[in-house]
């Protein structure tokens, strides 16, 4: 039998919430549920944790023709383009200039337009951009440069002169008021005046500045190269005038062996005037012939190149003509008893070499 209960015996129920859905529910689903509910909101959490701001961000434009803030430049300009980022990293920057042109990594770059048009520059980062329009015109036509203030002055005058023989030089520059001649040199005096004289009383180089109208920046130089004064033949005052020749004579048979007509004196010529006369061949304003006389019209006397190379005096005369790059540094001449050039001994640069 079963025990009665007792009246003071009373029926506990205990509260379960969602004990109805529950009931209906198998657990394992519910605790699935609960499980993919609580991982959404961490992954929420963490995503909100991480959101870039995009917002405050801008890009500066500059170059070196347009300093101040611009947006418009010329083809082939080359552009400054630096993001100015408040607060945020530099990482991972890229900029893409519309232009089909590789895209530039960096917090500043620099880019030329190639073309002229309508551009939009667009700087990335993440999934951040911020674009800027440039505008890109074509260059305008260069102007001819004024020429006229930058003629600078010629000294007009030899480049070769001799001891103790007066020389002049001169500038006929347009439009000049003033001149200021000075020789390089210390305790040389300056002179005015568009032209003047000198006597150089030693053999040498000289270097002759000018400056016309006070202008120092186009000042110029010229060099002069003084060589020794030529030997002087002597002077006879008193003219006498030459007597007509007499009518030969018969010969008398009891007389001597007839007398042997003088030879003609070859005039003198020192090293350094043959020298100067070989520069003159190079130029142009000599030849060959002209050294006859030195010579005794011996025109195939030998020429010493550098101790080394032989030649005729005709022939080295036809090789240098016209050579201005052949520089004669020395020219010793060798004699005989009467004076006649037989033999000349030549040194020259000899990095001039290849000219022959």
């Amino acid at each position: 039998m079963t025990p009665r209960k007792t009246q003071n015996e009373r029926k506990v129920n205990s509260y379960r919430p969602f004990s109805k859905i529950t009931s209906h529910i198998d657990p394992m689903v519910l605790y699935t549920f609960l499980s993919l509910l609580a991982i959404s909101i961490v992954l929420l959490a963490f995503q909100a944790s991480n959101r870039e701001t995009c917002s405050e961000a801008a890009i500066v434009l500059a170059s070196q023709q347009h300093a101040g803030k611009t947006n418009s430049f010329t083809a082939g300009e080359v552009i400054t383009f630096r993001a100015d980022l408040k607060g945020s990293s530099n990482d991972g920057l890229s900029w893409d200039f519309g232009d089909s042109t590789a895209a530039a990594p960096g917090l500043q770059v620099y880019h030329a337009f190639s073309k002229a048009g309508s551009y939009t520059v667009t700087l990335r980062r993440g999934k951040c951009d911020w674009r800027q329009e440039v505008i890109v015109l074509n260059a305008p036509p260069e102007k001819e440069p004024d020429t006229r203030g930058d003629i600078y002055p010629v000294i007009e005058g030899p480049d070769e002169v001799f001891v103790g023989r007066a020389v002049t030089y001169s500038n006929h520059l347009p439009n000049a008021t003033s001149w200021s001649w000075q020789l390089l040199q210390p305790n040389a005096e300056t002179h005015s005046g568009n032209t003047v004289k000198y006597t150089f009383g030693s053999p040498g180089e000289r270097i002759l500045s000018l400056i016309v109208n006070g202008d120092s920046s186009k000042m110029v130089t010229k060099r002069i190269t003084v060589f020794p004064a030529p030997a002087q033949r002597p002077s006879n005052d008193h003219f006498e005038p030459i007597p007509f020749p007499e009518e030969p004579k018969p010969a008398d048979p009891s007389a001597g062996a007839a007398a042997v007509p003088e030879k003609p004196k070859t005039p003198a010529i020192s090293d350094d005037e043959f020298k100067f006369f070989l520069t003159q061949v190079v130029d142009k304003q000599k030849n060959a012939s002209d050294f006859s006389q030195y010579l005794c019209d011996n025109l195939g006397a030998r020429v010493l190149l550098n101790d080394k190379e032989t030649d005729t005096f005709s022939h080295f005369c036809s090789r240098i003509r016209g050579k201005k790059r052949f520089k004669i540094e020395l020219v010793n001449l060798i004699k005989d008893q009467n004076g006649c050039v037989k033999e000349i001994r030549v040194r020259y640069d000899k990095k001039f070499l290849g000219i022959f």
